[in-house]
This record gives structure tokens, sequence and C-alpha cells, in this order.
């Protein structure tokens, strides 16, 4: 089949669903529908005017230089720079409105980062979760560093770390979290916290779009967007031509060759067992069912004037017990008086990137989705009494009352239920892995007619940006395979438009040199290979490797 004759249905206008797609244009697929349930595009990218520039309610920093495919995009335009936000060096206040010594901070922090750092090995074999690893070694070290002196404020910092570490991975606690599956995640070498210049994290959906730089180059995407079309059933086998339906909720229905899902794993985790038929194959829905998603929220404030002082970007909340007994939750949801539980979670206040007047309050788990469920006065209210409870006895200022709030809802809105993904000890036990919902489904004749894409799906980039484009290049990518071919109408010069590198064969020099490349962070190349038969022995990408890009073998002879 001619690439141009193709027909793909894109679930979810996301990172990954824009990415597939801008592949699949840009290599001749051209009867494409992206369906997308919301009134824009982004997904859980979503940057938001406000004031002279914007916010971010979703993903926010690049994290990492190295091997990072958002980076490698960004970085030679030059729109990434250091973020200023620094939460770990950032001051330490109980809920007395004292600040930590300085020289104690460092220590226990130097502390919980040798022991965040330790893992990648001590977690290789560890049986237990995150939360019982750090709560055995802290403890030690502790008592090594300060014998008994501080053991009350260690259990005050080791709290605080607790809900940073979850913020992180999205965990409601870290006893939930497996110690072992966080070794599946690969943290990328650089910087982890690179900001946007300017225009906030939806600058990656004009890169991947090619609207950024030259819009002479954009590929047409966005015209092939509807949106608010929610889906609610696929019928993916044994249908007439091999196709795939795909039905909305308005009615509309989509016939296709090849279906790309991209929806958040709280969607799946939602609807999986009743939107495709036939059914999803047992370990399809194991790993649904294992792999776990979180809630992670922000809540960014305004201010008429800014009243913390001028050294610090930001401050983090360390409770003492008594205090804690003040915010218990009256009743069983804790929304009554005296409910006001939730604040107790919020890690503490930042600053925002080219918001002067702007702290975000990051809040995550069971508290952070009763936040989304209150009024916006509430929260208003509550932050406010927060920040006058730590930072205005700290720094004894009179806190301004917040102009305006803007804040996430991620777990309510369902078209996401949650964040990102990360791996649990459900994951564990159930043997649920990344590649068994990545594994795409095959109709009679071992077509892969329904695929799937999103950061729950990369095995070792899950719950980041940069994962969620390579899964959706990969799986544009496993059409193309499928096919074995190009479109006729795209040519070596073509494709030259959309790799900084192209690697012409794929021998031991086409390979090393490939290889080299990557591994010094160069994500953006092609290899191509007239032969199907060279083996690609230095572990280069599979999906970097284009073995059909020429009808000639040159070695045929």
């Amino acid at each position: 089949m001619l690439m141009d004759e193709l027909q793909v249905v894109v679930v979810g206008a996301g990172a990954a669903g824009l990415a597939a797609a801008a592949r699949l244009r840009e290599r001749g697929v051209m009867d494409i529908v992206i369906l997308e349930a919301e009134e824009r595009l982004g997904g859980r990218i979503h940057t938001v005017p406000f004031e002279d520039a914007v916010l971010d309610l979703g993903a926010q920093w690049v994290h990492g230089e190295v091997g990072n495919v958002v980076y490698s995009m960004a970085n030679k335009y030059g729109l990434l720079t250091a973020s200023g936000t620094e939460m770990l060096e950032s001051p330490y206040i109980d809920s007395t409105g004292k600040i930590i010594d300085k020289e104690i901070t460092e220590k226990i922090i130097g502390i919980l980062s040798l022991i965040h750092k330790a893992g990648d090995t001590m977690l290789k074999d560890f049986k237990g979760s995150l939360g019982e690893y750090y709560t055995t070694v802290f403890q030690k070290k502790m008592e090594e560093e300060f014998s008994t002196s501080h053991s009350t404020l260690g259990r005050y910092f080791l709290d605080w770390f607790q809900k940073f570490e979850n913020n992180i991975d999205g965990s409601d606690s870290w006893f939930e979290t497996s110690g072992r599956g966080l070794t599946e995640y690969w943290e990328c070498e650089g910087n982890l916290l690179l900001a946007w210049k300017s225009g906030g994290y939806q600058k990656v959906l004009d890169l991947l779009m090619h609207k950024y730089p030259d819009k002479k180059m954009e590929v047409p995407v966005d015209c092939h967007i509807k949106y608010e079309k929610e889906v609610t059933y696929i019928i993916w086998k044994n249908l007439p031509g091999d196709k795939v339906t795909v039905e909305c909720s308005d009615g509309s229905s989509y016939t296709a060759d090849h279906v790309i899902v991209t929806v958040s794993l709280g969607v799946l985790k939602e609807k999986a067992w009743s939107m495709f038929y036939p059914a999803l194959p047992p370990r399809k829905l194991n790993a649904i069912k294992g792999l776990a998603i979180g809630c992670v929220n922000k809540i960014y404030l305004k201010f008429p004037y800014r009243w913390w002082p001028e050294p610090y970007s930001g401050f983090s909340f360390l409770w003492t017990d008594e205090d804690k007994q003040t915010f218990k939750p009256s009743g069983s949801t804790g929304r009554g008086v005296g409910g006001k539980h939730w604040l107790q979670d919020i890690l503490g206040f930042y600053s925002v990137d080219n918001q002067p007047l702007v702290l975000c309050g990051w809040i995550v788990g069971p508290p952070s989705r009763c936040m989304e469920h209150l009024s916006d006065e509430q929260v208003i209210q509550g932050c406010f009494e927060l920040l006058q409870k730590f930072a205005g006895k700290c720094f004894n200022v009179t806190i301004p009352r917040p102009e305006c709030m803007v804040r996430s809802r991620w777990s309510s809105n369902p078209h996401f239920r949650g964040s990102y993904s990360f791996r649990s000890m459900t994951s564990d036990r159930l043997g649920a892995f990344a590649s068994h919902l990545a594994e795409p489904l095959t109709n009679d004749d071992k077509k892969p007619v329904l695929l799937f894409a999103g950061e729950a799906t990369h095995d070792h980039f899950y719950s980041t940006v940069h994962g969620a484009v390579e899964s959706g290049w990969r799986e544009a990518d496993r059409i193309f395979t499928y096919y074995n071919c190009h479109s006729p109408n795209i040519s070596v010069l073509d494709h030259m438009n959309f790799y900084q590198v192209i690697v012409i064969g794929a021998g031991i020099a086409g390979l090393a040199a490939a290889k080299t490349l990557i591994d010094n962070g160069l994500q953006d190349l092609k290899i191509l290979e007239g032969s199907s038969w060279r083996a690609n022995q230095l572990c280069v990408p599979e999906w970097k490797l284009d073995r059909s890009w020429s009808t000639v073998d040159p070695w045929a002879e």
C-alpha cells in the first residue's frame, strides 16, 4: 500500500499523538484524523497565558540533556535556560515560623541526596518499597552524623522529602512506589530543571510540527485535529477490509487501517475494560491494572508585590507533630470545620520563571485530589493562611492576600485522570511492564491495527514529555516497518529537512558513527540502509534504522 493511501486515526493530541501524526504526515501519510477530547491540543502539556507571560499547568521543565529528544529539538535554537526554581536549596521553615539552621539543613539534605544517588545501585535487587529503603537507610545515616541530637528534626525532614519524592514520582506514598521499579527509569544527564526562555512548554508542540523556527517548514498537523471528540468505543478486529472503527460520544465514527491510542494511563484504567472490541488481551489489561498513575497539582498565586526576601526563590514547609494535630481532618473527608488537612501536603511555595510576583505550591496524592473539589476561595484562603503561618512569622512580614490563583485539576478531568505514571508495588506483584502496554494488537494477518503510545508505554522515560514524544515516533515507525517502505514521494532530500544527521549505510562504520552521535545526545538522526539483512550489531535503536529507503539493493549482486 502507498503511504498516501493509508488511513490512520490518532486518539489524543498530546505530545505522543502529535509526534506520531507529524512523523506520519512528513513521510507521506495524508489521510490522518486526530481525535482530541479536549478543546485544545497538548494533553498534559497545558500552557496558559498569564499577565505578560505564561504558566504551565502540566509539564514545565525539560529534564536533562543527554539522550533527551526534547532538549535536542529545543537546544539547537537556544530556547532553554536553567530554571530559577531550587526546591532543595530553598530555606526550610517549620510550622512555628522558625527557619532551620542552614548548616544543619545542608547536612540532612545532603544525607537524603546521597541516599537518592545510591538508589541506582542499592535498589536494583531491592524487593521493598521506596519508602522502606529511605526510612531504613536515613535513620542509620542520621545516627552516624548526629547521634540522637536531631532525631525529631530529621523526622520532619524525612516527612518533607517523602512529599518531594512523591511529587517527582507521582505516587500517593513512597511506600506505594516500587524501589526496584524506580530503577527502570533512566535519568538523562545534564541539568534536570531546564526552563523555556519564553512561551512555556507548548513550544515543543511547535517544534514537533516544525512551526518553529520557520513556519514555511510546518508539517500540517493542526488541520487533522478534531476537537471535543471523546472516543467511547474501538472495534479493532473482524471488520471488512481489515479496518478499525473508532466511535465517539457525539455519534460520529471513523474508519482507518491503523489506530494509535495515546490516552493517559488514567483513562485506560477507567475505560479499557469497556472501550475495546474484542476485549484487550489479558497481558495488556494486566499492564493497565498493574502500572500506576498519580496526581500532582500546582497552585499558582499572584501577589500585588514581592513580599518575600530577595535572596530566596521559595521556601519549603516542615510540620511539627503538634501543628499536624491542628490540621487533622474533620470526619472522613476533612472538609468540615478544621478540615484543612490538605494544606499539610503542600510541599512549599517556589518562584516561577518569568513571573516575578507569582509563587507556585506543589501538592500530590489524596490531598491533591481533595483540593481539586474545593472552591477557588477555599483554596486561596487556605494557602493564604498557610503562608502566614510559615513565612509570615519567619520573615516577620504581613503577607498580602493573593490577587488571583490558577491551579491544575488533573485527577478530576475525565480526559486525564492523573498526571503521570510510575512503578508501584502492584506493578511488581502483577509483573506489569511498559513494554506490555506498548505491544500493538494485530489482526489475523499480523497487521498492527491497534497501537499504543504515551509516556506510560515507554520502558525508561515514563512520566516525561521526551518519553511521550519517543513513543509517538516509535508507533509511527512501527507502521512504516510493517509496510517496509516509505512513500515514493519522499526523497532523501526530503528526509534531510527533518533530521540533523543522515548516515548512509548500516555497516560497522555507519552504525559506529550513529551510536557515537546518540551517546553524545544527538537523537535527530536517521540511518539509511539499502539492504534488509544487515544486522544492527551496535545497539542503535531500531526506530532510527530505515532499511527501505531505496528500492535498489546495491549489495544484491
